[in-house]
């Protein structure tokens, strides 16, 4: 049963009832007319081939208030480009749409542009293909809702879109950033990262810096690391995001540095998502995906380098050797915490994976810290707004347009 619980710092829109769906979706078809709804879809290639995708373009395609789809693709080659065509044609059906070829040859010579002009270029990673497609929709110069969700959801429903852009849509909600959350969980619980480091290593953020205003707009997000989230074209051009795992703290982060807290808000999108899910080991998964440490690793460094940004290096270093020491007993904390949750509710729990987790994600910390000393704070492909980035260089909003396929 879902509650009604506030947190002092972000609104919560909790899934109390069942609405009724389509008169939602009608509501917002009015309201979408002055401010059009694009949906933003992260993507690589092999996720055309996989369940997941195809469902999901289809019950888009019947979205009346998404007035257009852009796919932000990469890991594929021409051949597989013209089949990523010819998939969203088959189940988008009318819809508006278009395709970003990231690795491409034409968006690889944006980004050899972009490296030609001190800033960092090609990055392949999901933060990338979200950058590019803001980039591509500013070049537009588009004035509306861009919504995003992960790709691999198997049980999909187009219900978390009404639910997402419904905040930012409705004329007695003056939103301007929604994330959603859900939990993950099915004959177990899932969600490591966010449940065994992410959750934990805030806690122990907190203990070592205090109740900073950033850590506690963290810690009071249910699902900081779910891909789903709405937000104005306004307000997300404006935001400096990474090219990897990071790009679900760093869009939490920007939205505090650039949104006024009565602007956001966190919507319970009312069911469980069954993505795929990672396995901690690389040899178990495919070469072209990082395992679930080396993107456990990419998201620590974000929330290291936004919680510590305005420290002297020197001090950073210290102060993240004392956090890494508080989060393993905070770790072993929310560990117990979880275990007591799958007994209650008569879910499989494997302890020793479970620890195993732990013992990774220390480990993928540890190793972290070794970096700091070379590296200092430093995250990879850090870029710069969409707007200052086509600002900066001329004639790239023109190249980054000209690339966009129609589908």
């Amino acid at each position: 049963m879902a509650d009604f619980y506030q947190h002092a710092r972000v609104p919560t829109l909790h899934h109390l009832a069942h609405a009724d769906s389509s008169a939602r979706e009608s509501e917002m078809l009015e309201w979408a007319r002055n401010k059009p709804v694009v949906l933003l879809l992260p993507a690589l290639y092999a996720e055309c081939e996989r369940p997941a995708l195809p469902r999901i373009l289809e019950e888009v395609s019947q979205a009346g208030h998404i007035s257009e789809v852009v796919l932000s693709m990469n890991g594929m080659d021409a051949a597989e480009h013209e089949r990523a065509l010819i998939l969203c044609r088959q189940n988008l059906k009318d819809k508006k749409a278009h395709i970003l070829w990231n690795d491409g040859p034409q968006l690889s010579q944006v980004y050899q542009r972009m490296e030609e002009a001190g800033l960092d270029g090609h990055h392949a990673g999901k933060g990338s293909n979200i950058w590019m497609g803001i980039a591509y929709l500013h070049a537009r110069g588009f004035k509306g809702i861009i919504v995003s969700h992960d790709t691999d959801i198997l049980n999909y429903s187009r219900d978390l879109l009404w639910r997402l852009c419904y905040p930012l849509l409705h004329p007695r909600m003056s939103y301007h950033f929604a994330k959603g959350y859900y939990s993950r969980v099915s004959d177990r619980l899932y969600g490591r990262v966010t449940r065994l480091l992410i959750f934990p290593l805030i806690q122990a953020c907190r203990d070592v810096l205090g109740s900073k205003p950033l850590i506690e707009q963290l810690d009071s997000y249910r699902y900081p690391l779910s891909g789903e989230f709405a937000a104005e074209m306004n307000a997300i051009e404006r935001f400096s995001l990474p090219g990897g795992w990071g790009l679900e703290i760093a869009i939490l982060c920007e939205a505090f540095r650039h949104l006024p807290g009565e602007r956001q808000c966190q919507v319970d999108l009312g069911f469980h998502f069954e993505h795929r899910h990672r396995s901690l080991a690389h040899d178990q998964i495919g070469v072209n995906e990082p395992g679930l440490i080396t993107a456990a690793a990419d998201v620590a460094r974000c929330l290291a380098f936004q919680v510590l940004r305005e420290s002297e290096p020197r001090s950073a270093e210290s102060l993240m050797r004392l956090i890494i020491e508080r989060y393993r007993p905070r770790a072993a904390e929310w560990l117990q915490r979880y275990e007591h949750v799958a007994l209650l509710n008569g879910l499989r729990h494997d302890h020793a994976e479970e620890t195993a987790a732990v013992t990774a994600f220390g480990q993928a910390l540890d190793q972290l810290l070794q970096t700091l000393g070379e590296d200092g704070l430093r995250v990879p492909a850090l870029r710069e707004t969409p707007a200052k980035t086509l600002e900066r260089i001329p004639g790239l909003a023109e190249e980054i347009l000209a690339s966009a396929a129609v589908v």
